[in-house]
């Protein structure tokens, strides 16, 4: 098995402002691993060339059948769950490639119910929520992104003028206290969830208290960002966001998924703003969810990998086999 990597950038079609800052464009590097007249392929957010360069290194002689103990070489050997996150994507696809079967088929979720996808609304004007709310009246849910000096009013902007499902994301922004009171302001606008109201703490008695007071469900996902943090998230919150890239892939997201069930815990599976090839990879999991915010690829003007399919919130799951992402230019002169 052979593993390359390069760099790939793909423009915003308009900024996406959050409470980290505004994203123009997707940055990110895709793994390549050719095995047996294969290629799979996984994407890493946020890799340095050297991280991706000793991973190259630490596969020298690994087998895709092996792949739980590749995976965790790499994680004996302190790679990042996000890079790990690429080679676990690559090693299902090309094992999806090997049967001929996309990885949904395999697991045995073919024709179990999909739940429908949340489109985002980044930082912006009221007048701008309302003009996006019109806008995208016929999406199921949209997700509002909250800033810490927003008390939950703005919501009503957006109830305005839409009638769906409204979650949001308030990414740390307010004290427990704090939180509650939002919480509460978000509940008179029918508001169904709020994610992750409070900073990431190793001690969760924040997020639990907005949790106990709360009026509505409360997620977690910077809180959560691998298997060890679910059991302890347990009481804390109503659902936990898992992303790939924060858990290590696509073994991990499954693991976590049958901790938070066995909890009691709602699923949301989710994304970053990234390319059609890590959303592909996320959505073969989608029928194990409650909720999905799989929405992180469709303002790219020129993505550079086809696969999952959405439509107003009705999503598609690729049908090809392993991960069913493409590239769609193969050259080799893609390198950036």
């Amino acid at each position: 098995m052979r593993m390359t990597h390069y760099r790939i950038e793909a423009a915003l079609s308009e900024p996406f402002a959050g409470t980290r800052g505004v994203t123009d464009a997707v940055r990110q590097s895709v793994v390549r691993l050719r095995w047996d007249g294969l290629e799979g392929y996984g994407t890493a957010l946020g890799a340095a060339p050297a991280e991706l360069d000793r991973c190259m290194r630490l596969l020298v002689g690994a087998d895709p059948y092996r792949f739980v103990q590749t995976l965790d070489r790499l994680e004996a050997a302190g790679v990042r769950p996000a890079v790990t996150a690429a080679v676990d994507m690559a090693l299902h696809d090309l094992l999806g490639k090997r049967a001929g079967l996309p990885l949904h088929r395999m697991l045995g979720l073919q024709g179990l119910p999909l739940p429908p996808t949340a489109l985002s609304i980044g930082v912006c004007s009221d007048d701008e929520l309302a003009r996006r709310g019109e806008k995208l009246a016929d999406w199921p849910i949209l997700k509002l992104k909250l800033t810490p000096e927003d008390d939950g009013s703005r919501a009503g902007v957006l109830r305005d003028v839409y009638d769906g499902r409204i979650w949001v994301d308030g990414n740390g922004s307010w004290t427990p206290e704090r939180a509650v009171e939002v919480a509460h302001e978000l509940h008179r606008h029918d508001v169904e969830l709020l994610e992750q109201p409070v900073a990431p703490d190793p001690d969760p008695a924040g997020l639990r208290h907005v949790h106990e007071h709360a009026p509505l469900l409360v997620v977690a996902d910077e809180d959560c960002q691998g298997p060890a943090d679910v059991l302890r998230l347990r009481d804390c919150a109503a659902a936990v966001n898992i992303k790939l890239t924060k858990c290590g892939g696509l073994r991990r997201a499954m693991e976590m998924i049958a901790l938070a069930q066995h909890a009691g815990l709602k699923v949301m599976l989710g994304c970053k703003t990234e390319s059609t090839l890590g959303v592909s990879a996320m959505a073969q999991l989608a029928q194990l969810a409650d909720f999905l915010d799989l929405d992180g690829h469709l303002d790219l003007l020129a993505d550079p990998f086809t696969g999952i399919g959405v439509d107003r919130g009705t999503i598609t799951v690729p049908d090809g086999p392993g991960l069913g992402a493409t590239p769609t230019d193969t050259r080799e002169g893609l390198l950036i």
